[in-house]
């Protein structure tokens, strides 16, 4: 702050040095000259000393909540504060200035009436936008740090704050009119001409300098918060969850940060939670239930269901423990539930040694009949590859039935609101149960019912049953044992 005064001031006294004793008695000017060199003695020290203790006593001991939340909204007012005690020394020094005037008992130039005023506004335009930006800089790379740890700046409640629009406005005042008022304040000067030019030289470098200290400040002020949103958002878009912006701003852009902090941390608990819920249901059925949960709380479609489980698995139960019983029923299911998904299929529930698949449940499949007989044949071929991944782990191989069956289903998520579960219920479903049992009966690994067979394309290698009773059912259906 003290640098930002001085610049003011040295332009200041400059020009008043320069400009106004024409237009003072020889009384006037030495009055002048004293008034000035006594006033900055006599105000400057005490000036000093209240921006000192506003500073230091931050350093205090933060003892309690209530102490840390006064300490946080006296840093985010540090700019206003320094900005007060400053404009009150320049604005001081005006009647100052004319008092001591006064006492040289000669009456005072009219013109003196505006020169001086109007040239102490602009040295503390000038000063005081430089103070603001570096105090503003200043606090935000040491003191935010220190006095904001788990909360934004800018979500501090109580404070004072200047917007990036009075930033904006601020910086305009002090690089652009201020040089411009003091150019035109030269042209209405009553020194000589060739004082005029060179002070109007001196002007226009000073402008200058401002006007680049006042850019580097507001670049570290707004356009450096601009590019980093910028490529956190990027990071976002290329999926990189993990970025996280600095928030510590007292302005829009930390609330800003913060609000994309939230985001991204949003995103993030979606992804654990779709992934962790995907194990559950299938990647695709748990993110449209995360986007559009309302949508699956019951939809009729054409479904293909699948069941498929492994023969004589209970008996083999009574030979295995219960843990190698659990071991050999994860590796069973990780190698099916691999086989369903790679072929567009969702694995529904693992109960046992069974699983049910659906096939089309999002509406977005084709053809959901073809993809479920091509689970079902990659699951029976695949044999092979699991029994013997099954003999390392010192498991006898097993052999597997299918079932599938297609035709419409009410499908969503049921329950209650404690406790939801997403599935497919109709007859298409039980039916498909019941030709999964029926594999064991009849002797075949694979068969699909007709309705299956007929909404297929392409058909595949299949033989027609003869018509056959199922359990539960009434009358009978046609099944088609596929060709492995």
């Amino acid at each position: 702050m003290f640098v930002a005064q001085a610049i003011g001031s040295i332009f200041n006294i400059s020009y008043n040095l320069t400009h106004i004793p024409p237009l003072l008695s020889p009384a006037q000017e030495e009055a002048f000259k004293t008034a000035i060199g006594l006033f900055n003695a006599l105000a400057y020290p005490p000036l000093v000393a209240i921006w000192a203790f506003a500073v230091f006593r931050l350093r205090r001991p933060i003892p309690d909540a209530a102490t840390l939340a006064r300490k946080q909204r006296a840093v985010i007012n540090l700019p206003f504060v320094a900005a007060l005690v400053g404009g009150t020394g320049w604005l001081l020094s005006i009647p100052a200035i004319f008092l001591g005037l006064a006492f040289s008992g000669d009456g005072i130039n009219p013109h003196v009436y505006f020169h001086f005023p109007v040239s102490i506004c602009i040295g503390a335009a000038v000063a005081l936008t430089i103070g603001y930006f570096s105090i503003d800089w200043a606090r935000q790379k040491l003191l935010f740090p220190c006095f904001f740890r788990g909360i934004s700046p800018g979500r501090t409640e109580g404070a004072l704050r200047l917007s990036v629009a009075g930033r904006g406005k601020l910086w305009t005042m002090a690089a652009s009119i201020c040089p411009i008022l003091a150019l035109l304040l030269l042209l209405i000067s009553p020194a000589p001409v060739v004082s005029n030019l060179g002070f109007a030289a001196a002007v226009a470098g000073a402008g200058i300098f401002c006007a680049v200290i006042s850019s580097v400040l507001m670049a570290q002020l707004v356009v450096t918060p601009v590019r980093e949103l910028r490529r956190a958002s990027e990071q976002v878009g290329k999926g990189n969850l993990t970025v996280r912006v600095d928030s510590l701003r007292a302005d829009e852009f930390g609330v800003l940060a913060d609000e994309f902090n939230a985001m991204v941390a949003g995103l993030r608990e979606k992804e654990r939670i779709s992934s962790t819920f995907g194990r559950h249901v299938g990647r695709e059925i748990a993110d449209q239930l995360l986007r559009h949960e309302e949508e699956l709380k019951g939809v009729e479609r054409l479904v293909s269901v699948l069941f498929a489980d492994i023969r004589g698995f209970t008996t083999r139960c009574e030979e295995l423990a219960p843990s190698e019983a659990v071991k050999l029923l994860n590796l069973y299911h990780e190698h099916m539930t691999g086989v369903v998904e790679e072929n567009s299929g969702i694995v529904n529930q693992l109960v046992g040694d069974g699983l049910m698949a659906l096939f089309g449940a999002t509406g977005r499949s084709a053809n959901p009949a073809a993809q479920a007989i091509a689970a079902g044949r990659e699951m029976l071929r695949s044999l092979d590859a699991l029994n013997a991944r099954l003999s390392e782990h010192g498991f006898v191989a097993v052999k597997v039935g299918v079932g599938i069956n297609t035709g419409p289903a009410v499908v969503g998520t049921i329950g209650s609101p404690r406790r939801m579960e997403y599935t497919a219920i109709g007859d298409t479903v039980n039916t498909a149960s019941r030709i999964e049992s029926m594999t064991k009966e009849l002797g075949h690994s694979l068969l699909i019912s007709a309705s299956t067979w007929d909404a297929a394309e392409p058909k595949p290698e299949a033989d027609r049953l003869p018509a056959i009773v199922v359990r539960g059912r009434s009358g009978e259906i046609v099944l088609y044992s596929v060709a492995v």
